[in-house]
This record gives C-alpha cells, sequence and structure tokens, in this order.
C-alpha cells in the first residue's frame, strides 16, 4: 500500500529553518499515511504579523512547539485571543512533551484537525 504524505506548504522563504522539535513534530506528521490530503503549513503567517509553527488553515487549528528557553509573553496572549477570535484553536506543546513523545502530540494535533 502506498502511503500518501500531507500536503506540506512552504510560507516565509525557500528554505525554512526549524528548530529541533518542529523538525521532529514535522517528521511524524509526514511518518503518518492515515491523515492522507490534510493540508498543513509550517511557519504560516497570519495577520497582524503573526506567525504559527504549524497551521491546518481548512482546519483552522493551530500548533506552537516551544523550547525549553521559551516564556509566554503578553504578545503570546493576545496572539492567542486574536487567533480564537478568528475561529481559530490552538494548541501549545512543550519541548519536553514531544521530545518525550512527539506522537502523542501529533495524536492530539491529529483529533482536533479531525473534529
Amino acid at each position: 500500500m502506498e502511503r500518501l504524505k500531507l500536503k506540506r506548504r512552504k510560507f516565509l522563504s525557500k528554505e525554512i529553518y526549524l528548530t529541533c522539535l518542529e523538525k521532529q513534530f514535522e517528521e511524524e506528521l509526514q511518518s503518518r499515511g492515515l491523515e492522507r490530503g490534510i493540508d498543513y503549513a509550517i511557519q504560516y503567517p497570519l495577520r497582524l504579523s503573526f506567525i504559527l509553527d504549524f497551521a491546518f488553515p481548512e482546519q483552522k487549528v493551530a500548533v506552537e512547539t516551544d523550547g525549553e528557553a521559551y516564556h509566554p509573553t503578553r504578545r503570546d496572549v493576545v496572539k492567542n485571543k486574536i487567533l480564537k477570535k478568528l475561529g481559530w484553536k490552538v494548541l501549545r506543546f512543550w519541548g519536553k512533551e514531544v521530545q518525550e513523545d512527539v506522537g502523542k502530540c501529533v495524536d492530539k494535533t491529529m483529533e482536533l484537525v479531525n473534529e
């Protein structure tokens, strides 16, 4: 059986520099053949100069992967409020979560995407 890949869109430049966490998350997304044809984007630009780590635009699901050095800021609070107001659902995974069980993070993401 041929495994279909998720459609991936690039937005910011020809080359996107992903953190180790983002790369790990993306590789897990790509390894899943079950999600056939679900369109997602990496470093997805959204109004007001917000950039989402991963976005499923058709389903309006945003995924943020935050490393160990990440500290929530007022900008993140505003970003989440605006996303919710625009009808987006936001998932935020800490680096430790992705490192320990990236499959579980992708499972949670796909559950939200498939709602």
